[in-house]
């Protein structure tokens, strides 16, 4: 899904959609501050589903000398480090400090979860596959109606946001838990 996509569907949702669909299509007399708004609300929903909800996860292969990893050297602004692996795929002891990670020299696989960047109208979003154009349409529709004072219509799609994010919840598959064995 592109983020025009997303602010297109938003901008009908909430009436503003002529005019923001004039303003992508080239006409720069109408519609340029409800775009504006709608991109700055997409970009709010998606790091709050990424940092909230349903995390983004990434792995990165580095290789360090003394075992010291700079956050900096990662593909991705980490959030979380999952877990950190050698080249045989083992487990490897770590630990975390403001900067940096320190684990076992030589080739090592961090796995993180990670914040997205702010996108641009032109760029695709970054959600799990169990993110749907309805979902972040919902919760972006939800932020601009609260930002433009449009409060009764933001309670109204902020329920049906949250209620699509529970029901992505419900989705996930259920853990197991084993039964006590009494003696």
């Amino acid at each position: 899904m592109t983020v025009k996509d997303v602010i297109t569907t938003v901008a009908d949702m909430v009436g503003v959609g002529e005019c923001v669909k004039n303003y992508l299509d080239g006409d720069r007399t109408q519609g340029g501050a409800e775009t504006t708004a709608l991109l700055r609300c997409f970009n709010f929903i998606q790091n709050e589903v990424a940092l909230d909800y349903l995390p983004l996860v990434a792995e990165d292969n580095l290789v360090s000398e003394t075992g010291k990893v700079e956050y900096s050297a990662l593909s991705r602004a980490a959030v979380r480090v999952l877990s950190v692996k050698n080249a045989n795929e083992e487990n490897l002891k770590y630990k975390l400090f403001p900067d940096f990670l320190q684990t076992q020299s030589g080739e090592i696989t961090i796995k993180y979860t990670y914040t997205p960047i702010e996108k641009a109208l032109s760029d695709v979003a970054e959600f799990n596959l169990s993110v749907s154009l309805r979902l972040v349409s919902y919760g972006v529709a939800a932020e601009y109606c609260f930002s433009v004072g449009l409060y009764e219509e933001g309670e109204a799609w902020n329920k049906k946001y949250k209620d699509a994010l529970a029901s992505v919840y419900s989705i996930r598959p259920a853990k197991i838990m084993r039964s006590r064995r009494w003696v």
